[in-house]
């Protein structure tokens, strides 16, 4: 039986929370700060995935459907971006969970998640980004290794922990039901 997409959202939330607290940001102020943008992050890149398989069935039903939607021809992956309902997120392959998964033995792989983020952030600026009183843009997303003190291998190694979580769990079906 699959769990509600409530309790899928509260064990995903217990897991983020467990992964700042196994590396010193539990109850930090940060913590906040890094469970909703990995969050977040998770939404946007499963909002991408349910839109792109909706506009082009047959990557809904590929094996692996980054890498068909990759092998379409490129003028045919660019109708399919330019197709994407306002709101939603416009993504590279290299920038969704999958993609990202595959690298976490990668030397940097917190500053490579952390760059993923700030790329995402700066491209989708128009639609996801929040303005000050003074018009000044809040960007959607921080650099979340950096609140993990030590070594770049400490953030290297919370950030493949926060990609455990992630990985395990997909949210697509939700947009289904237009929430």
């Amino acid at each position: 039986m699959t769990p509600s997409y409530q309790q899928q959202t509260r064990d995903l939330i217990d897991g983020l929370k467990a992964v700042c607290a196994n590396h010193g940001l539990g109850n930090d102020g940060n913590e906040y700060k890094i469970i909703v943008q990995t969050f977040l992050y998770k939404l946007l890149c499963d909002k991408f995935a349910h839109e792109m398989k909706r506009l082009d069935p047959a990557l809904a039903k590929a094996t692996d459907w980054i890498v068909a939607w990759q092998k379409l021809p490129k003028g045919r992956r660019q109708d399919l971006e330019q197709s994407l309902p306002a709101e939603t997120p416009v993504l590279s392959a290299d920038q969704l969970i999958p993609s990202l998964f595959n690298r976490q033995a990668e030397p940097g792989f917190g500053r490579l998640f952390d760059d993923t983020l700030i790329a995402i952030s700066v491209a989708n600026a128009d639609i996801f980004s929040v303005k000050t009183d003074d018009g000044e843009q809040v960007p959607l997303f921080d650099r979340l290794s950096e609140y993990v003190t030590g070594s770049a291998a400490k953030r290297d190694e919370f950030v493949r922990a926060l990609f455990n979580k992630l990985a395990g769990v997909s949210f697509e079906r939700v947009f289904e039901q237009k929430y």
